[in-house]
């Protein structure tokens, strides 16, 4: 596959783990870099992250 197809499921990962993140009242740019590197393992790991009281 082209890197351009590679990168773009990297985004869409990251993006899925960023509203993850938001929602479970994390910082969206761990979520994105968690699930950018990490694939779907980065959107469990994210989604298994105890939720932060502000």
């Amino acid at each position: 596959m082209s890197l351009y197809v590679y990168l773009a499921i990297g985004v869409l990962l990251g993006a899925a783990g960023s509203y993850i993140a938001e929602r479970r009242g994390r910082s969206h740019v761990e979520g994105f870099i968690l699930g950018f590197l990490f694939g779907v393992i980065g959107l469990l790991i994210e989604s298994f992250l105890p939720k932060k009281n502000n």
